[in-house]
Parts: C-alpha cells; structure tokens; sequence
C-alpha cells in the first residue's frame, strides 16, 4: 500500500463525519476515482454498521442525551463536556470504525501463548440477524468479547454486561471488521464474578437476546503485574501523582491523577489541545441539603464534568502523545488511547493511559506524560463582536494584546451548527508559540455561553464551537485565558518481581 492511500485511509473516519475542508474533500473523491483498492475500503467502512451501543442512555437529561449522541457513529475521537446545574452526570461513547480487528491482533498475543481465549461459542436469533458471541478476554485491564453477525443491517443495537451480583460494566468501545466481525471492549471484571450475562437489544423492536457464561478472572490475574508507584511530582502549581500500573496479558495501564488549588491562580488545565478542564466550583452552604457526591474541603462542589477519549497512533509524534519505553528491550511501546475525567472533587483530573502489553520479562519502562497546559487568567478580556446577520463569513485582523505575544483573529464564518474561527499566534521574543494555548470564550446575543471551542484536524490556529441555537447570528468572543505548557514529565518504573 503506498503511502497516499495510507492517508487517504487515515481521513476516512473525518471524511464519514463531512469533518475535512472543500480541499482535503476534493483530494480524497479525486484519489478514490482513481484507486480501486482504496474505494473497497471506503465502500467497507460506509455500508450499514450493527453498531453495539452501551445499554444506559447516557442520562445526562432525558432528551439532551439523544440529541448529543445521534450523530456520534463512525467517529475516531469522541470528547463530550458538559457544564452542571445542579450535578447531572456525565458519559462518554467512542467508536473506531473501519479499523481492522482480529484475533491475530498483537495485542492478544500473549493471550493466545498462555491460552487465556475464553470459548464461548453461543448463537441466538434477534430479528433477521444470527449472532454468535464466540469467545472473551477477561483481562484486569478491560474485558473484550468477539461476536459474530450474519445478515447485519443498520439497526441501532444497545450492549450491557452484568455480573451475577447485578453490577454493570461500563462499555468502552467497538470495532467492526468486514461488517460481520465486532469487538466489544467494557471495563474489567472483577477478581471474584464467577458468571456473566450480556444483553444485545433492538431498542426499535424492543426485542433482546441474552448470553450467559462463567469466567474464571483468575486465570487472567496471575499472569497481571499490578504495581502501586506512589509517585509524585509537582510543577507549576499542578501536582501530579502516578497512582497504578496494571501490566495485563492485552494491555498495559496506567492511572495518574492531576491536582491543583482552589486560590484561582490556575484558571484550568488542558491534557493536549482538546481534553481542557476549566477550574469551576461552588460553595455549598452549611444549611443546603447534602449533595449526592462529597464534598472538598471547605464545603466545595464541582459545577464541571467532563470525560474525553482520545485514540492515539504511534505515527503522531511523540510531542502530541504520551510515550511508554521498555528500557529492557529498548524499544517503544505502542500507544493505544488515553481517557481523561474529572473526578467529584473539583480541581481535579484522572488520567487513564492505555498502551499495548509490555513484554513479561521486561524489568523496567519510562513514562512519559502527554503534553500538559496550565491556564492563567488574561488581563485584556475585550470581546470581539461578530454579526453574521448579512454574511456568513466575516474578516477581522483584530489584534489582541498578551504579555507573551500577540493573537491575531483573522476571521470566522458559520457552517451550519458551528461557528469557526481562525487566529494567529505570534509569541514574544524568547518564546514558542507551540507551548502556548489560548482558551476562547464564545456567547450569543442574550449572552448564553456556547459549546467550548475544539481544534480543528490537522488545522493550526482554526477551532469551531457547536452552537446551542443554530438559528443565532450575533455572538461575543472573548480570549478567556491563555494556557501554557508544563515541561514534559516523565517517570521511570521497576516493574520487576524483585
């Protein structure tokens, strides 16, 4: 495969979402005219999908959830922020669509050196389809199960799995090959469930199909080195503690958590350029009824939640990504995804870092944090007014001072539910523009807050926010804070048996 179609390949799920410019559009329907490999592939990915979806419909409000989520299929990272009124919870989905899942993966293949595949080989009939629930991984890092469908047709199927107690493990992705192959990732069992039930239903049909089996988790856990580091760093304001390693027999995890004060010297903290975690709270009041979740110190409660899900590839350069070395072997390991989450204290940020397996005989790995920007207040909050009532494209070159530089916002324009804008950055002698990150504010004409602001791909200095009222044409934006980057930090662990 020559290097254009691996690009080409690479848009295909941006191209699914119409995500990509005119151009990039045009310079992939001009490539798939031409490339009949490429165009199989395509043809693949964009057929009707048995998409498996997590059974609990995302209860952030009822109605809100459906309207966020219906347009999520087929979509590489998914980062779903909510600001709370009063607590409502929060989800997340991510779908890898179009990548090529299979049990000759290197990812199970320790799994299938120990015999660690569970066989399960059920089928049952739902509506017109045949499914085949053919066999699990029951790592202590996720639990993994490979189903077959016949006849796959478009329906919207919905996923749980229960243990014998009744707990339900939160689904985390899917991925289909060939339309017909599904792999359904939840999170990992715990040690003592002996037996497990997964639920498919048609939620149109109101119709459902059950599979129940035992497990033995514990066959898994003795090849799982699971290491508590209790190791700290603390920069800028922000500490930074690596909690866990879990060294599993498909994936390796690791767990670090991300603290800072509450004197409003930091305004947020951003893990990359998307995953930003704006410092929000309230004070509950010694009289006030006691709110579900504990409280901070002092009597504070978070009015933020947030849960992002990032894919990453190894092709990335390292600086957009975390890294994982084996210091043994000498060699990088493969980065999988990260999932960053605010937690009910406010303030505070868990980092899930995935990767593929580390080597059973390796003795010692680095790990080196993704980029991290801690926000400060701007002093110049001057908003800049945009009319879109007669255009929908507006020129600006309006000029906004900073102490490390200066922001051009060139322009912005609409297309349909979001708002676009792009800027300059243009940093002071001395400084790096690429560790600079501006956080934009954005407010219609009665002065709601907009959807924040998310960068483009592969775009540098354009970002878009979802627009709450699509039918709005008057709008505010505001240079709310201005991030910078952390210096890069890494630990070094022993995961030896010594």
């Amino acid at each position: 495969m020559s290097k254009e179609c691996q690009v080409i390949q690479d848009l295909f799920p941006l191209y699914s979402e119409n995500l990509v410019s005119p151009e990039t559009k045009g310079y992939i329907e001009n490539h798939l005219a031409q490339c009949s490999y490429c165009r199989q592939i395509w043809e693949e990915i964009n057929q009707p999908l048995l998409d498996v979806l997590p059974m609990k419909e995302f209860n952030v409000e009822q109605g809100i959830g459906d309207k966020l989520f219906a347009n999520l299929k087929k979509t590489v990272m998914v980062a779903i922020c909510l600001l709370l009124l009063g607590g409502a919870g929060i989800s997340y989905a991510s779908y890898s669509a179009g990548k090529h899942v299979s049990l000759d993966d290197p990812s199970y293949r320790l799994v299938n050196e120990l015999g660690l595949f569970t066989e399960i080989n059920q089928t049952k009939a739902l509506n017109d389809m045949e499914v085949t629930l053919e066999k699990g991984i029951f790592d202590n890092s996720r639990t993994i199960l490979f189903l077959k469908v016949s006849n796959p047709g478009n329906e919207l199927l919905q996923a749980t799995l229960t243990d014998e107690s009744g707990h339900e493990y939160l689904q985390r992705t899917s991925k289909v090959l060939q339309k017909k192959y599904y792999v359904v990732e939840f999170e990992p069992l715990k040690a003592e469930v002996e037996n497990v039930c997964m639920i498919l239903k048609d939620p149109e049909e109101k119709e459902k199909i059950e599979f129940q089996f035992p497990v033995d988790v514990t066959s898994t856990l003795q090849h799982t080195r699971i290491i508590y580091p209790n190791l700290r760093q603390e920069v800028k304001g922000i500490a930074i503690n690596f909690q866990k390693a879990v060294l599993g027999v498909s994936q390796s995890e690791f767990k670090i958590k991300l603290d800072w004060s509450y004197d409003g010297s930091v305004t947020g903290i951003s893990v990359g350029r998307d995953a930003i975690f704006p410092t929000s709270f309230r004070k509950i009041s010694n009289d006030a009824p006691p709110p579900p979740v504990p409280l901070a110190p002092g009597g504070l409660a978070s009015n933020y939640a947030a849960t992002f899900a990032v894919n990453y590839r190894n092709e990335e350069p390292p600086f957009n990504r975390p890294v994982l070395y084996d210091l043994s072997q000498r060699e990088e390991i493969t980065v999988q995804g990260g999932e960053y989450r605010t937690t009910q204290f406010p303030c505070q940020v868990e980092m899930s870092l995935k990767f593929d397996l580390v080597d059973p005989q390796t003795e010692m790995v680095e790990l080196v944090l993704p980029p991290i920007y801690y926000f400060k207040e701007v002093g110049n909050k001057e908003e800049v007014n945009l009319d879109f009532q007669e255009n929908t494209k507006i020129k600006l070159d309006k000029v906004i001072p900073i102490e490390t530089g200066k922001i051009i916002i060139d322009k912005a324009w609409l297309e349909e539910d979001r708002l676009f804008i792009s800027y300059i950055l243009e940093a002071a002698q001395g400084r790096n523009a690429q560790e600079l990150l501006p956080f934009f504010a954005l407010k219609d004409e009665q002065g709601e807050k907009q959807g924040q602001g998310h960068f483009t791909y592969g775009k540098e200095g354009e970002l878009f926010f979802l627009l709450f009222n699509p039918e709005s044409k008057k709008f505010s934006l505001t240079l709310d804070s201005l991030g910078e980057l952390l210096p890069r930090q890494k630990f070094t662990l022993d995961i030896s048996d010594k």
